[in-house]
This record gives C-alpha cells, structure tokens and sequence, in this order.
C-alpha cells in the first residue's frame, strides 16, 4: 500500500490548508492547485507544493501523480471534485476523497465510487451527536445516575480534600492522571 497523499487544491483555502495539517502525518504530502498563492503557503507547511491545473490530463502526468495512497479532492465546485476524483481513480489510486459541497451530490460521488465528504452533513452530524449527548445527560440525571460532569465534580472535590500535607499529589507529564499517596 503506498503511503503518498496528493492533496488537490482548487478555488479555495481548503485544500491548501488540508495539506499543511497533512504534513507529518504521511510519508508524502503533494499539494497541487493553479493557485500561485495557496501553493506557496503549502510549500511553506512542508507540502511538496506544485502549481498545475488538475483538471487536465496532462498536469496528472506531467506532475507524476500515478498510484497514490489516498487523493484529496477539495475545490469549491462539485463538478470539478468529481471529475479530477475520476482522473485519479484511473491512475489507480488506492482511496479517492472527494468534498461534496451540495449534499445532493453525495450519492453521485459515491455511485462513481469516490468517499465523499459533505462539509454540511458532517456538521449536521456533529450538531446531533452534541443534541443527543445533551439528552443522555438530562436522561441520566432524571434517573439519579451519576453523569460524567457529575464524576469530574466529584474526583475534584476529593483531590481538594487530599491537600492535607499528610498526602502527596504526582501528576503525569499532561496526561491528566493524577495519583494521591500516604505519607508515612
């Protein structure tokens, strides 16, 4: 499996900035868009930065992008997403991900085979795990069941009242475990 992401800007900060939380994280970063601007500022996160016109053919070969790992595509136009999505896939690239600005494209992404990505689903998601996370709370204290707050509140309480200088405190390097021990 090759371990090389390309990142396909386009019309917008997106992919560019896709590519710098990128680098570090995969052997390869390459960043391609024909934005001058977006393709210095991923040069400078560390992305192998090129300037080309994905949508083309000839750009796709010309920059060697064959047989990635993963592609990203992340413009602000679904048509164009879709068709450089395509051109990669016939490259033989292992994962295409596409973002799907109209969720009503997603199903045309997905029947190409491409992994969309819907920026408005993913924070409909979001905003109902957070609702419903909400609600459990709510359900739990209805219940008279300890929620999470309620246990925070509670190990404060008791690291508060292990401040006696009969007791040492060692906390982790940012962990956040927090160990209480007799002094003898």
């Amino acid at each position: 499996m090759n371990s090389e992401t390309v990142v396909i800007g386009g019309d917008g900060a997106v992919g560019e900035v896709l590519a710098g939380q990128l680098v570090g994280t995969s052997a390869a970063v390459v960043f391609l868009d024909e934005d001058e601007r977006a393709v210095e500022h991923a040069a400078e996160a560390g992305a192998d930065a090129r300037v080309g016109d994905p949508s083309e053919a000839a750009t796709l070969d010309r920059e060697d992008i064959e047989e990635m790992g993963t592609a990203i595509v992340a413009s602000q136009k679904d048509s164009h997403n879709l068709l450089v999505a395509q051109l990669l896939q016939l490259r033989r690239t292992e994962r295409v991900i596409a973002l799907v600005n109209d969720p009503k494209n997603v199903e045309a992404f997905t029947a190409a085979g491409i992994e969309p990505v819907s920026a408005s689903t993913v924070l409909a998601g979001a905003l109902d795990r957070q609702r419903r996370g909400a609600e459990i709370v709510e359900t739990e204290r209805s219940l008279g069941q300890e929620t999470e707050e309620d246990t925070a509140k509670r190990h404060l309480e008791h690291e508060e009242s292990t401040d006696d200088p009969k007791h040492e405190r060692v906390r982790s390097d940012g962990a956040g475990v927090t160990c209480s021990a007799q002094r003898t």
